[in-house]
C-alpha cells in the first residue's frame, strides 16, 4: 500500500493529518509505503494534480473524493510568516484550505477514523 500525503506548509492542520496517518497505521497494524510531497509551486501543483492542502491518497485514489476549500486564518497568517514561502503557498492559503467531511461534521484536515477507513478498505482491495 502507498499513501502520499501533499500540503503547502507545516501548518497544524498538515502535521496533525501527519501524525494520524502514523497512528492510523499503527493501530490497524498495517505496513504502507508512506510519501510526503511539499506542493510550493504552480508546477509541482500541475504535477501531483494537487486540490488543496492536507491531501491524502491511498494507492493513487483520494480519500475523499469531492473537493471543498474554506478559509482558514492561522495558515494565512502562518504563510505570511514562514520564511522562503512561495508566492504559490502564500495565494494557495488566502484561498482557503481543504475541508473535509465525516459522518455529517466538516473537519479541517481528514479525521483519524476516515484516514483508518481508507487504510482499511485499501488493504481489502489490494489482498483481492
Amino acid at each position: 500500500m502507498k499513501i502520499h500525503l501533499l500540503y503547502i506548509l507545516d501548518c497544524a492542520w498538515c502535521v496533525k493529518t501527519k501524525n494520524l496517518i502514523k497512528t492510523s497505521l499503527k493501530e490497524l497494524d498495517a505496513n504502507a509505503d508512506v510519501k510526503e510531497t511539499l506542493i510550493d509551486s504552480k508546477q509541482k501543483a500541475k504535477k501531483y494534480k494537487f486540490t488543496g492542502s492536507p491531501t491524502i491518497r491511498i494507492d493513487g485514489k483520494d480519500i475523499q473524493e469531492q473537493v471543498s476549500k474554506a478559509k482558514c486564518l492561522p495558515c494565512e497568517k502562518l504563510s505570511e510568516k514562514t520564511k522562503n514561502t512561495t508566492e504559490f503557498v502564500k495565494q494557495e492559503c488566502k484561498c482557503g484550505c481543504r475541508t473535509y467531511y465525516y459522518k455529517g461534521k466538516q473537519y479541517p484536515y481528514p479525521p483519524k477514523e476516515m484516514i483508518k477507513e481508507a487504510i482499511e478498505n485499501a488493504g481489502k482491495k489490494n489482498k483481492k
